[in-house]
């Protein structure tokens, strides 16, 4: 297996352990670790250019992902929504961007990922096939929001 997919795999099974244990740390070290890994895990998945897809499905996990979401949310405060495009800048109320949407959905399609990594041990090429799917496809978007919002808060 190329190194770089094992950085990757790693970096993504320390992403969702982190987001599982997130009420263990204060908020700013926290994010800063979810900005290291998410640092890591973009990088992987720009490198990553498999022939093969997956085919690109959601599990109907979504009481799991909205109880989550909630909990991140009041743990992010007022840290969590951030502007998109079309938003008023100035204007927090107007702000649709959402770190803890961002991260909720991240960590359900590669937790995903990572399950089906766990099952075919012998190979992680339908699990990386699975994630870049899911990139290409939906949560790229979430991952550069994700990004950007913590650049804004942490540097």
């Amino acid at each position: 297996m190329d190194s770089d997919y094992s950085k990757l795999i790693e970096a993504i099974g320390e992403f969702c352990r982190t987001v599982e244990r997130f009420e263990r740390y204060q908020c700013l070290p926290w994010l800063r670790k979810i900005e290291r890994l998410l640092r890591v895990i973009d990088d992987g998945m720009a490198r990553l250019n498999l022939e093969t897809e997956s085919g690109f499905f959601v599990l109907p996990d979504l009481d799991h992902r909205f109880q989550l979401y909630c909990r991140l949310k009041a743990f992010l405060g007022d840290l969590d929504g951030y502007p998109l495009a079309g938003d008023k800048v100035d204007d927090p109320e107007d702000h649709s961007g959402s770190l803890a949407d961002d991260i909720t959905d991240l960590y359900f399609e590669l937790r995903r990922g990572l399950q089906l990594y766990q099952v075919e041990s012998a190979t992680p090429l339908p699990a990386l096939s699975l994630w870049q799917t899911g990139y290409r496809l939906h949560w790229q978007d979430h991952l550069l929001g994700a990004r950007s919002r913590l650049q804004a808060l942490l540097h």
